[in-house]
């Protein structure tokens, strides 16, 4: 087989389960007016896409995929681009899963702070990874609105408007915007020659989100760039995301907290596991 028709093959079958997974799209109900509008705009990015991909796409282009990837980071919204990124990756898999084992990361490794670095190492650090979270005003109510607490019964992590419910007093340490945005201030109101060590002494109760900054310098992706307490905080954006680790292919939301799924729908019963396409999930959307 030659490169033009591995090609042409590859770009079929991305095709194929892209047309496919475009059925669940159009079958998702809710009855919030913000998740109707964020599935009208990824129905409009997804159009873009047909569109770019029947115009632009040559088997004679090299690294076409990329090419198709930097173009849907320019036009497409945050929820499109998601959404392309998976179907770039889910349907090869003899792509991506060799690449499983170099997904994790020793972060024990780089949990002591370099106490050696200055001051300015460390604003530098939150001005380059933390630019949005720097400039938040947290002495806005409307920054500050939510608090996170574990339920008693359950154990789990829930949200609470702190000036409309009781109980801030519990809060977990999961604000991070707002240690950020504090441990920044405190930071450029320091002498900038001095070591980390020198600062910690002084801003001890700051030392977890040192820490953090130093994490994040290694590890990009390790930190969530938002503010989880703010009033624009959509709790159920989050359940969506740990959900599809755990196969939900369907989401039903019932408010910006809680929805209803399907898990695994058209997967493989025990007496096909024999003779099953790797795809079964853009099948079983037919």
């Amino acid at each position: 087989m030659d490169n033009c028709e591995g090609s042409c093959i590859k770009k079929d079958y991305f095709l194929d389960c892209l047309k496919k997974s475009l059925k669940n799209i159009f079958s998702w109900e809710t009855d919030s007016n913000y998740q109707k509008k964020k599935i009208q705009n990824l129905k409009d990015d997804l159009k873009k896409v047909t569109d770019f991909l029947d115009t632009n796409y040559s088997e004679k282009k090299d690294y076409f995929f990329n090419e198709f990837y930097l173009w849907a980071e320019e036009n497409l919204s945050e929820e499109g681009i998601e959404y392309i990124v998976s179907m770039l990756m889910e349907p090869f898999d003899d792509i991506t899963e060799p690449l499983i084992a170099t997904m994790s990361s020793n972060e024990d490794k780089y949990f002591n702070i370099p106490t050696n670095k200055t001051v300015r190492d460390l604003v530098n650090i939150l001005e380059k990874y933390y630019g949005n979270l720097i400039k938040i005003d947290f002495n806005k109510n409307e920054n500050n609105q939510n608090f996170w607490f574990i339920s008693q019964n359950k154990e789990e992590p829930r949200i609470a408007n702190r000036f409309e419910e009781q109980g801030s007093e519990l809060e977990q340490p999961l604000a991070i915007a707002r240690d950020i945005n504090q441990l920044y201030f405190r930071a450029t109101n320091f002498k900038q020659s001095l070591p980390v060590s020198r600062f910690l002494l002084d801003n001890n109760d700051l030392r977890h989100v040192v820490r953090r900054a130093f994490l994040i310098e290694k590890f990009p992706y390790s930190e969530i760039q938002d503010n989880t307490i703010g009033h624009k905080l959509i709790p159920i954006d989050m359940l969506r995301l740990k959900l599809s680790f755990f196969g939900a292919c369907k989401f039903d939301p019932r408010s910006d907290k809680w929805l209803r799924i399907c898990m695994f729908q058209g997967a493989p019963l025990p007496e096909d596991l024999n003779n099953f396409k790797d795809n079964w999930i853009y099948n079983s959307l037919n």
